[in-house]
C-alpha cells in the first residue's frame, strides 16, 4: 500500500509566520525609534556615556585595522567574506572639533562594502573621516577573546618598533583602553528591511488563516445533513429518515445523498 504524506496544519504554520512577522516588526520599530531619537556622539562624548543598547553617531578619523573577519562557511569551508570588526578611536575630540589628549578604543562591525573606508583611516593620516550610525553591543566571549589577542599583538609590534620588552602591565594598560563593546552599524535600510519583511510574514499568516477557515467551512457545508431521503425498494421515496426517530428504512433500502 502506498504511503500518503500527512499534510501540515495550516494554523500552526500561520502562527509560526505570525510570530516571525511580529518579531521583525518589533525589531524594525525599535531600530526606527533608536535612530530617530537623540543619538550619542561617540566622537565627543564622555567615556561614561558609552553603554550597550545606546544608539550612536560619530565621525571616525583613526583606526587600528581589522581584528575579525566575518565569513560564511559551507561544510567547514569559507565561501565568502561578509565583513570585518575594526578597532577605532572614540571619545577623541572636543565639541569644537579639537583633538583631545586621550581617547578610547572600541570595535565596530562593518559590512565588506565599507572595508576600504575603514582600512584607509587605519593606514593613512589624511584619509576621509567615516560618518557612522549604529548601536552599541556587548562583546561575546569569543569576540572579546579575538580583541584581547589583537591588542596583545599590537603591543608586541609597538614594543618591537621602539625597542623595548613589554611587561604584563603594558598589556593590561592597553586592554583597559578598549571598551568591552562594539558598535553595530545600522541605518534606515536596516529598519526598512525588517518592517517590510515583518509585514510580509504577517500578511502570509493572515492569508493562511483565511484559507484554512474557508476550507473548513467548505468541508462542513459538503457533509451529509442529518435528514436524508431514503428509498425502500418499492419504487417510491418514503420521506425523510431522521436518526433517532422510531421509524427506520425497510430492508434493502439505501440512503440518497442530496
Amino acid at each position: 500500500m502506498a504511503r500518503t504524506r500527512k499534510k501540515g496544519n495550516p494554523i500552526v504554520s500561520a502562527v509560526v509566520f505570525g510570530i516571525f512577522g511580529i518579531v521583525l516588526l518589533f525589531l524594525g520599530i525599535r531600530t526606527f525609534i533608536g535612530l530617530h531619537g537623540k543619538l550619542l556622539n561617540v566622537t565627543t562624548c564622555d567615556e561614561s556615556e558609552v553603554k550597550p543598547g545606546v544608539y550612536v553617531e560619530g565621525t571616525l578619523t583613526y583606526g587600528y585595522g581589522a581584528y575579525i573577519e566575518k565569513t560564511t562557511t559551507y561544510n567547514h569551508v569559507v565561501t565568502k567574506t561578509d565583513g570585518y570588526y575594526y578597532l577605532v578611536d572614540i571619545c577623541d575630540k572636543n565639541e569644537d572639533g579639537s583633538k583631545r589628549d586621550t581617547s578610547k578604543w572600541i570595535g565596530i562591525s562593518i559590512s565588506k562594502s565599507d572595508d576600504a573606508k575603514f582600512d584607509a583611516i587605519s593606514s593613512a593620516d589624511d584619509a576621509e573621516p567615516v560618518y557612522i550610525t549604529g548601536v552599541i553591543r556587548k562583546n561575546s566571549d569569543k569576540v572579546q577573546g579575538f580583541l584581547d589577542d589583537y591588542i596583545t599583538k599590537y603591543v608586541d609590534a609597538y614594543a618591537q618598533y621602539y625597542g623595548y620588552t613589554p611587561t604584563s602591565e603594558d598589556y593590561a594598560t592597553a586592554k583597559a583602553e578598549a571598551f568591552p563593546y562594539y558598535i553595530e552599524m545600522v541605518d534606515s535600510s536596516d529598519y526598512i528591511f525588517k518592517l517590510v519583511l515583518g509585514a510580509v510574514f504577517l500578511l502570509a499568516a493572515v492569508i493562511m488563516i483565511l484559507k484554512a477557515t474557508r476550507s473548513k467551512n467548505t468541508n462542513s457545508a459538503s457533509a451529509q445533513p442529518a435528514g436524508t431521503g431514503y428509498y425502500d425498494g418499492t419504487g417510491d421515496f418514503n420521506g425523510v429518515y431522521t436518526p433517532g426517530s422510531t421509524g427506520s428504512p425497510n430492508n434493502g433500502s439505501y440512503t440518497q445523498q442530496g
